[in-house]
């Protein structure tokens, strides 16, 4: 039976002491997987808070706690508590921790099983450690923000280098307490905001710098398209030959449908420019039903917040309420197969007790 995140991680104790967005997103998976998530927030609490949905969002499931860390008695509360934790996250300037006796070393020697993680711009060494930054900035240096060159200027719709990094973060702790429970090692991991984001650049970096094929930027029945009722659809046809002749036949475009990848790649102007025309003669709707039809991957373009009220998501769980009132779960669905196997050993049945 599918079903959302099981507390796969319950008896971890996590203690937070990460700002924003990064560090308490990273918690936030963790706490979805039945991790014991403590926060700390400074007197008057998260400067995210001004961002009130978002704050609520990422905190959801959390015991927090306001702590002044620079007196005596918040350091050592704070210190009580990561004596005890499996898992300390925390969002800071490199050094600012150990300058309070918080850093790794110091929780270390009493904690030595501690999986201390740091999640910063730039990362704990390097020439750019101590250089501030946000979302924006991180794609700028990595590379992922001026997708035809410098010259862009649009802002990303949405965080993804914060996100991206809470989810490496969150990854790479799971992995730690696996080894952790092979050595009682603990680890002090090092995660940059700006790393995370260039590694994420291969599929376009690699191909570029070797001047191969730009998959992406130059395949013209790959992308958006306006439609007759003020819509926008997707086509998600990239190189496979049977989705561009399935669609050929379907939307009249016979003298299309035997062009090779190359070919069409090499004609992307003129190709693009009849793809732009033909969708604009259709509404988004039909557009859709015809390519659902003849299989072809395409869908209509929505905003964040329509997704709040999406069927098909809540259906699967993702959304529990609608409109302001929508929340996330977890976004893998986890099947909970019984230990106690028959004897014939069938596990056709997850979840069933024999």
């Amino acid at each position: 039976m599918w079903q959302a995140a099981l507390p796969v991680l319950t008896g971890i104790r996590v203690l937070d002491l990460s700002l924003q967005l990064p560090g308490p997103y990273a918690t936030r998976l963790l706490a979805d997987m039945g991790a014991d998530v403590h926060r700390i927030e400074p007197p008057g609490g998260d400067p995210a808070r001004a961002f009130l949905s978002l704050y609520t969002e990422v905190n959801v499931g959390k015991k927090v706690e306001e702590v002044d860390l620079k007196s005596d008695a918040g350091l050592r509360r704070v210190l009580d508590l990561a004596r005890d934790c499996d898992v300390l996250v925390e969002g800071f300037r490199p050094g600012v921790l150990a300058r309070l006796g918080l850093g790794y070393e110091a929780v270390a020697q009493t904690n030595p099983g501690v999986i201390y993680c740091s999640i910063s711009g730039y990362g704990q060494v390097g020439e750019r450690a101590d250089k501030p930054g946000h979302d924006l900035t991180y794609h700028a240096d990595a590379g992922t923000l001026a997708q035809d060159g410098p010259s862009s200027s649009s802002v990303p719709p949405l965080p993804i280098a914060d996100l991206a990094s809470g989810l490496m973060a969150a990854t790479t702790i799971s992995a730690a307490l696996v080894g952790r429970a092979g050595t009682g090692a603990g680890a002090h991991l090092d995660v940059s905001i700006a790393d995370v984001m260039a590694s994420w650049t291969f599929p376009v970096a690699l191909s570029r710098a070797a001047r191969e094929v730009d998959l992406f930027g130059s395949t013209p029945h790959y992308g958006v398209f306006d439609t007759a009722d003020g819509h926008r659809v997707a086509l998600g046809i990239v190189h496979e030959q049977h989705f561009w002749e399935r669609f050929c036949d379907e939307f009249d475009l016979a003298d299309e449908r035997s062009s090779t990848f190359a070919e069409r790649q090499r004609d992307y102007e003129r190709l693009r420019r009849r793809l732009e025309t033909l969708f604009a003669g259709l509404t988004a709707a039909e557009v859709i039903a015809r390519t659902t039809q003849v299989d072809v991957p395409a869908a209509i373009v929505r905003r964040p917040e329509d997704v709040l009220d999406s069927a098909p998501f809540e259906r699967r769980g993702l959304i529990r309420g609608s409109g302001f009132r929508g929340r996330y779960a977890h976004p893998v669905r986890f099947a909970a197969i019984s230990t106690a196997a028959s004897p014939e050993g069938d596990s056709s049945t997850p979840g069933a007790t024999p």
